[in-house]
């Protein structure tokens, strides 16, 4: 305590830097006088007179300046701290806080309960379901798909019986020049085409349930005794 100071109640309302300020002024005492007298530095005294928090350092430190300034002002302890502290409730109320701004953000978790996993499997279970309709519709919109495994386009053969085999898709109907032609469940399908001397045109349809259709047209000559010489030349 400075001797011949007195200890004097505070009866205002002002703020601290009021407070602090006005004490000072009233002992006619200079900032470097305080700073030497409360150990605390003169641009602290002058922030704290002057309510810039926001320049001081972390709030323990600025605690302590308060406590440090207010015995050698001969303030009430008591009722300096409680001021002080209805203060700074204030300033961390409007989220001022030197230690907000190096505080990192915290990490969201993702809780997995029982309702994420029914919802979640639900959710897979019917953009599958739709996706498959999708499948289907395009499937039945467009034409079916046909591919002739045997024989080669443009054969010149020396037999009369060819394997025709191929493959088309499910529920769809298949006609070799307009002979129907049975399709197995996985959509392949065969016969045994009969053909005459010389150059046979055969026409190869699939047709599906909405009467989109697809066709290949094969030429199939049949030379009995020279077919095999043929086939070399054309190589």
């Amino acid at each position: 305590m400075i001797r011949g100071f007195s200890t004097k109640k505070i009866k205002s309302v002002k703020t601290l830097a009021e407070i602090f300020k006005k004490a000072r002024t009233e002992k006619e005492i200079s900032l470097s006088e305080a700073e030497i007298g409360s150990k605390v530095r003169a641009k602290f005294l002058s922030d704290l007179e002057n309510g810039n928090w926001q320049d001081l350092p972390q709030d323990v430190y600025i605690r302590g300046f308060v406590l440090a300034y207010a015995k050698y002002l001969a303030l009430p302890i008591n009722e300096v701290l409680e001021q002080y502290e209805k203060e700074a409730k204030v300033r961390r109320g409007n989220t001022w806080t030197k230690l907000a701004y190096n505080q990192p953000l915290k990490e969201k978790k993702v809780l997995i309960t029982p309702k994420v996993l029914v919802y979640t499997g639900l959710s897979i279970f019917f953009i599958s379901l739709f996706s498959y309709i999708i499948i289907q519709v395009l499937n039945f919109a467009g034409n079916p798909s046909l591919k002739i495994i045997t024989p080669n386009n443009n054969l010149v053969t020396e037999n009369d019986l060819v394997d025709l085999v191929g493959i088309t898709d499910t529920d769809t109907s298949v006609s070799v020049n307009s002979d129907n032609v049975p399709v197995s469940d996985d959509g392949k399908f065969s016969l045994k085409l009969k053909l005459h001397s010389g150059v046979n045109v055969v026409k190869i349809r699939a047709i599906n349930k909405v009467k989109k259709e697809s066709s290949e047209v094969y030429t199939i000559e049949y030379k009995p005794k020279t077919a095999a010489l043929d086939n070399l030349l054309q190589q």
